[in-house]
């Protein structure tokens, strides 16, 4: 079961590779526009190696320059690309450093030439830059921390996110608004239909939300103690950096394009089920759920799916992200390690497999994309005296999982369309 599993994530994560999509996006012509250039490109998140190394494939003979800020410690050169890597899930010195250069790179844009933004999951953290210079990387560390441990859902820290950023929300298609044209490419890791301000937070489209909607956001989950005492009296001031409106002219010469999302990786994995014969549910959204409601929902499908197709392997196939809202001081994991963790305890002594795990191979802040448990796993985590209440309670399911080896780590995979998850019966 754990083989088929892992097979199942090793073929979405072929379907959802970042250089396939540049490669086919140049074979549907959306490169064309540029012509022979010359090129301006960005290319920030964790996927922005793939995409700009692919580019450089399509495009041999463009006139190229630009920034590429891949995740930290990914530094290896890749000319003419500047490289400067930057935080995640939290930002760093290197993101608001990368934050500065892409604005920089922007308001340096020539009348000739084109500006090609490329953007991926994780983007939001590695590409920053507070909306007062008087903000230091802690602080803003700290209001990141606040709003991913809040119980906000992704909309509502976008929100936030859009507001206090000199980057976000429109403000680099603002600052490359000498260019003949923009576009964005990207790989989503926000839910399907989602707005495309969403996506990183938004920096090259027009933002839809308010301060007022901000300072909401702050009160309903008491995020004001975290917010920097510089931003805090710009909000109340109203003064902040204005966001892209939808009638700025920029943007009657720019446009979006998502290449992959959520829904790639939901298909493939479809797809995969059905080539190993599984009978499969896929139907179910658990999208933002917490947690432990989203496994009791999984699996009472699972078994309710088994009733309908005696002695059929089945599945419930999901993707998307769940909601977790962490300790003071958080051990080390990620929402899928706590949602396999809190299934195994439901899945006690059953022949029932759980699978969850990032796209992005990286789930929270452990080194595993997410796990794979069953019915033994409770049992097993048991026998070498591991505390599985204690490790749901602290968020620290990683050191638990790992030790008994239920953790999947093929390491940062280089894509990013959220979560899978797969609840399996035979």
């Amino acid at each position: 079961m754990k083989r088929e599993l892992t097979e199942l994530y090793d073929h979405v994560l072929d379907c959802v590779d970042p250089k396939k999509a540049i490669s086919k996006a140049a074979a549907d012509g959306h490169f064309d526009f540029v012509g022979t250039g010359p090129l301006l490109v960005i290319s920030f998140g964790k996927s922005a190696r793939r995409m700009a190394s692919q580019l450089l494939q399509e495009l041999p003979d463009v006139q190229i320059r630009g920034l590429i800020v891949p995740p930290d410690a990914d530094t290896d050169p890749l000319p003419p690309f500047e490289i400067i890597s930057g935080g995640h899930p939290l930002p760093t010195t290197g993101s608001l450093l990368a934050g500065q250069r892409a604005l920089d790179l922007a308001r340096s844009v020539a009348a000739d030439e084109t500006i090609l933004f490329l953007v991926s999951g994780g983007g939001s953290a590695m590409l920053e830059l507070p909306a007062d210079d008087r903000v230091t990387v802690d602080e803003l560390r700290i209001l990141n921390q606040s709003l991913i441990g809040s119980g906000a859902n992704i909309g509502e820290i976008n929100t936030v996110r859009r507001q206090l950023s000199a980057i976000k929300g429109g403000k680099l298609a603002i600052a490359g608004s000498a260019a003949k044209a923009q576009r964005t490419l990207v790989i989503s890791d926000v839910p399907n239909d989602t707005p495309a301000a969403a996506i990183a937070s938004g920096p090259t489209v027009a933002d839809p939300s308010t301060i007022a909607e901000c300072r909401s956001v702050l009160d309903r989950y008491n995020i004001w103690p975290s917010v920097p005492a510089a931003l805090q009296d710009r909000i109340v001031q109203n003064d902040l950096p204005c966001s892209m409106p939808i009638d700025h002219e920029i943007a009657q010469r720019s446009d979006l394009m998502q290449l992959l999302g959520e829904r790639d990786a939901h298909d493939a994995a479809r797809v995969a089920a059905a080539r190993l014969g599984w009978s499969v549910d896929g139907d179910c959204n658990v999208d933002d759920w917490p947690y432990e409601d989203a496994a009791v929902h999984l699996l009472k499908r699972l078994r309710k799916l088994q009733q309908t197709h005696p002695n059929k392997t089945v599945a419930v196939i999901t993707t998307g992200e769940l909601s977790v809202t962490l300790p003071a001081s958080p051990g080390i994991g990620g929402r899928n390690l706590q949602f396999a963790l809190f299934g195994a305890k439901l899945i006690k002594g059953e022949n029932i497999h759980i699978m969850s795990c990032g796209t992005d191979g990286i789930d929270g802040n452990s080194p595993a994309a997410g796990g794979i448990v069953n019915g033994t796993t409770i049992k097993r985590a048991n026998a070498i005296g591991q505390n599985v209440d204690d490790a749901l309670t602290r968020c620290d399911a990683f050191p638990l999982l790992d030790a008994i080896g239920d953790c999947l780590k093929p390491g940062p995979t280089g894509s990013n369309v959220r979560d899978l998850r797969n609840p399996r019966l035979s």
